[in-house]
Protein backbone atom coordinates (compact mmCIF):
# COMPACT_ATOMS: atom_id res chain seq x y z
CA UNK A 1 0.00 0.00 0.00
CA UNK A 2 2.62 2.31 0.86
CA UNK A 3 4.95 1.52 -1.88
CA UNK A 4 1.63 2.59 -4.31
CA UNK A 5 0.94 6.05 -2.37
CA UNK A 6 4.38 6.47 -3.42
CA UNK A 7 4.48 5.74 -7.04
CA UNK A 8 1.39 8.05 -7.45
CA UNK A 9 3.27 10.72 -5.29
CA UNK A 10 6.10 10.78 -7.47
CA UNK A 11 3.72 10.56 -10.64
CA UNK A 12 1.35 13.13 -9.50
CA UNK A 13 4.56 15.51 -8.49
CA UNK A 14 6.46 14.91 -12.07
CA UNK A 15 3.01 15.89 -13.99
CA UNK A 16 2.58 18.99 -11.27
CA UNK A 17 6.27 19.99 -12.02
CA UNK A 18 6.10 19.43 -15.68
CA UNK A 19 2.91 21.62 -16.19
CA UNK A 20 4.19 24.49 -14.09
CA UNK A 21 7.67 24.94 -16.42
CA UNK A 22 5.16 25.02 -19.38
CA UNK A 23 3.25 27.68 -17.75
CA UNK A 24 6.12 29.60 -17.42
CA UNK A 25 7.11 30.10 -21.14
CA UNK A 26 5.43 33.72 -21.24
CA UNK A 27 7.22 34.91 -18.02
CA UNK A 28 10.51 32.91 -18.75
CA UNK A 29 10.89 34.63 -22.35
CA UNK A 30 11.80 37.91 -20.05
CA UNK A 31 14.56 37.15 -19.07
CA UNK A 32 16.23 37.30 -22.39
CA UNK A 33 18.17 33.86 -23.02
CA UNK A 34 17.08 33.49 -26.37
CA UNK A 35 18.50 35.59 -29.35
CA UNK A 36 14.84 37.73 -29.99
CA UNK A 37 11.41 38.02 -29.56
CA UNK A 38 9.66 39.58 -32.67
CA UNK A 39 6.64 39.75 -34.76
CA UNK A 40 6.92 39.02 -38.64
CA UNK A 41 5.33 38.36 -42.35
CA UNK A 42 6.06 35.31 -44.00
CA UNK A 43 7.26 36.03 -47.40
CA UNK A 44 8.38 33.04 -48.68
CA UNK A 45 7.88 29.08 -47.94
CA UNK A 46 9.89 25.79 -50.06
CA UNK A 47 10.05 22.10 -48.82
CA UNK A 48 12.61 22.98 -46.40
CA UNK A 49 12.47 26.66 -45.42
CA UNK A 50 10.28 29.65 -44.16
CA UNK A 51 11.41 33.36 -44.51
CA UNK A 52 10.29 35.80 -42.31
CA UNK A 53 10.28 39.41 -42.44
CA UNK A 54 11.32 41.00 -39.06
CA UNK A 55 8.44 44.07 -38.53
CA UNK A 56 8.42 44.54 -34.67
CA UNK A 57 11.33 43.08 -32.42
CA UNK A 58 10.06 43.06 -28.65
CA UNK A 59 13.00 41.46 -27.16
CA UNK A 60 17.00 41.18 -28.45
CA UNK A 61 17.98 42.37 -31.34
CA UNK A 62 17.70 41.23 -35.23
CA UNK A 63 20.33 42.65 -37.56
CA UNK A 64 18.81 40.49 -41.13
CA UNK A 65 16.28 41.93 -43.12
CA UNK A 66 14.39 38.78 -43.24
CA UNK A 67 15.05 35.31 -41.07
CA UNK A 68 15.28 32.21 -42.80
CA UNK A 69 14.38 28.86 -40.77
CA UNK A 70 13.45 25.49 -40.88
CA UNK A 71 10.02 24.55 -41.75
CA UNK A 72 7.70 24.22 -39.34
CA UNK A 73 4.26 21.59 -39.32
CA UNK A 74 1.95 24.20 -37.37
CA UNK A 75 1.47 26.86 -35.24
CA UNK A 76 1.32 26.26 -31.56
CA UNK A 77 -2.70 25.62 -30.45
CA UNK A 78 -3.67 26.01 -33.45
CA UNK A 79 -4.20 23.00 -36.41
CA UNK A 80 -3.19 25.65 -38.89
CA UNK A 81 0.24 25.66 -41.06
CA UNK A 82 2.53 27.99 -41.96
CA UNK A 83 1.53 30.08 -44.93
CA UNK A 84 2.75 32.58 -47.16
CA UNK A 85 1.16 36.09 -45.66
CA UNK A 86 0.62 34.98 -42.72
CA UNK A 87 1.75 37.73 -39.43
CA UNK A 88 3.70 34.80 -36.95
CA UNK A 89 5.08 35.53 -33.04
CA UNK A 90 7.97 33.80 -32.82
CA UNK A 91 10.94 33.05 -30.44
CA UNK A 92 13.97 33.36 -32.26
CA UNK A 93 17.35 31.58 -30.86
CA UNK A 94 20.78 31.34 -31.83
CA UNK A 95 21.51 30.23 -35.53
CA UNK A 96 18.29 30.94 -37.24
CA UNK A 97 16.46 28.30 -35.20
CA UNK A 98 13.17 29.20 -34.21
CA UNK A 99 11.32 28.14 -31.03
CA UNK A 100 8.99 25.82 -33.24
CA UNK A 101 7.22 24.55 -30.40
CA UNK A 102 6.00 27.94 -29.21
CA UNK A 103 5.08 29.86 -32.68
CA UNK A 104 1.56 31.34 -33.01
CA UNK A 105 -0.05 32.37 -35.99
CA UNK A 106 -1.16 36.50 -34.78
CA UNK A 107 -4.06 38.21 -36.55
CA UNK A 108 -1.95 41.47 -37.54
CA UNK A 109 1.49 42.63 -36.99
CA UNK A 110 0.78 45.36 -34.37
CA UNK A 111 1.95 44.44 -30.78
CA UNK A 112 -0.61 46.36 -29.24
CA UNK A 113 -3.35 44.72 -30.79
CA UNK A 114 -3.13 41.49 -32.26
CA UNK A 115 -4.42 38.79 -30.77
CA UNK A 116 -2.92 34.75 -31.19
CA UNK A 117 -4.74 32.94 -33.43
CA UNK A 118 -4.73 29.72 -30.61
CA UNK A 119 -6.62 27.89 -28.13
CA UNK A 120 -7.29 30.15 -25.41
CA UNK A 121 -5.12 28.68 -22.41
CA UNK A 122 -4.38 30.38 -19.57
CA UNK A 123 -0.58 30.85 -20.58
CA UNK A 124 -1.83 31.79 -23.84
CA UNK A 125 -3.96 34.14 -22.71
CA UNK A 126 -1.20 35.56 -20.22
CA UNK A 127 1.42 35.86 -23.39
CA UNK A 128 -1.00 38.10 -25.24
CA UNK A 129 -1.82 40.35 -22.86
CA UNK A 130 2.43 40.78 -22.23
CA UNK A 131 2.64 42.05 -25.54
CA UNK A 132 -0.40 44.28 -25.92
CA UNK A 133 1.06 45.51 -23.01
CA UNK A 134 4.54 46.17 -24.09
CA UNK A 135 5.73 43.84 -21.28
CA UNK A 136 8.78 42.56 -23.13
CA UNK A 137 9.54 46.01 -24.47
CA UNK A 138 10.20 47.10 -20.85
CA UNK A 139 11.77 43.61 -20.08
CA UNK A 140 14.50 44.39 -22.46
CA UNK A 141 14.86 47.74 -21.30
CA UNK A 142 15.41 46.70 -17.65
CA UNK A 143 17.81 43.92 -19.45
CA UNK A 144 19.76 46.56 -20.97
CA UNK A 145 20.16 49.35 -17.98
CA UNK A 146 21.43 46.33 -15.65
CA UNK A 147 23.95 45.68 -18.44
CA UNK A 148 24.61 49.48 -18.03
CA UNK A 149 25.24 49.72 -14.35
CA UNK A 150 27.29 46.59 -14.48
CA UNK A 151 29.59 48.28 -17.02
CA UNK A 152 29.40 51.82 -14.72
CA UNK A 153 30.03 49.81 -12.05
CA UNK A 154 33.38 48.24 -13.56
CA UNK A 155 34.83 51.51 -14.53
CA UNK A 156 34.40 53.34 -10.93
CA UNK A 157 35.97 50.29 -9.95
CA UNK A 158 39.04 50.48 -11.86
CA UNK A 159 39.05 54.22 -11.14
CA UNK A 160 39.36 53.73 -7.53
CA UNK A 161 42.10 51.00 -7.58
CA UNK A 162 44.00 53.23 -10.51
CA UNK A 163 44.89 56.02 -7.96
CA UNK A 164 46.03 53.95 -5.03
CA UNK A 165 48.17 52.20 -7.61
CA UNK A 166 49.23 55.54 -8.51
CA UNK A 167 50.26 56.46 -5.03
CA UNK A 168 52.39 53.22 -4.41
CA UNK A 169 54.10 53.73 -7.56
CA UNK A 170 55.23 57.57 -6.65
CA UNK A 171 56.23 56.38 -3.23
CA UNK A 172 58.68 53.29 -4.62
CA UNK A 173 60.09 55.95 -7.21
CA UNK A 174 60.59 58.92 -4.45
CA UNK A 175 61.97 55.66 -2.24
CA UNK A 176 64.40 54.73 -5.14
CA UNK A 177 65.40 57.80 -5.65
CA UNK A 178 66.23 58.74 -1.88
CA UNK A 179 68.36 55.50 -1.59
CA UNK A 180 70.00 56.50 -4.84
CA UNK A 181 71.04 60.06 -3.45
CA UNK A 182 72.32 58.26 -0.31
CA UNK A 183 74.66 55.59 -2.78
CA UNK A 184 75.91 58.72 -4.47
CA UNK A 185 76.82 60.51 -1.25
CA UNK A 186 78.72 57.60 0.24
CA UNK A 187 80.63 57.01 -3.01
CA UNK A 188 81.32 60.98 -3.10
CA UNK A 189 82.49 60.60 0.89
CA UNK A 190 84.92 57.60 0.33
CA UNK A 191 86.04 60.01 -2.75
CA UNK A 192 86.87 62.59 -0.63
CA UNK A 193 88.38 60.50 2.39
CA UNK A 194 90.80 58.61 -0.58
CA UNK A 195 91.73 62.20 -1.54
CA UNK A 196 93.00 63.44 1.73
CA UNK A 197 94.50 59.96 2.81
CA UNK A 198 96.81 60.32 -0.48
CA UNK A 199 97.77 64.04 0.50
CA UNK A 200 98.43 63.16 4.08
CA UNK A 201 100.91 60.13 3.01
CA UNK A 202 102.35 62.67 0.41
CA UNK A 203 103.18 65.43 2.85
CA UNK A 204 104.18 62.24 5.18
CA UNK A 205 106.79 61.33 2.66
CA UNK A 206 107.95 64.57 1.93
CA UNK A 207 108.71 65.49 5.76
CA UNK A 208 110.26 62.70 6.36
CA UNK A 209 112.72 63.21 3.24
CA UNK A 210 113.62 66.66 4.55
CA UNK A 211 114.47 65.20 7.68
CA UNK A 212 117.04 62.17 6.49
CA UNK A 213 118.71 65.37 4.64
Amino acid sequence: MIKRISIFTCVLLLFISTNAFAGDIPEGIMLGHQKALFIGEITSITEDTITIIPSTVMMGSIMESEVQIQIFDNYYGADEKPKIGDYIVAVLLYDNKIDDGWVFKASSDDYKSLNLVSEKYDMVVRYEEYINEGKYFEAQKKIDEEKTESIDSKDVEEDEIEPIDSKIVEEENALKLENSKTQSDIINNKLVLGAISIIFIIIALFVLKNKKK
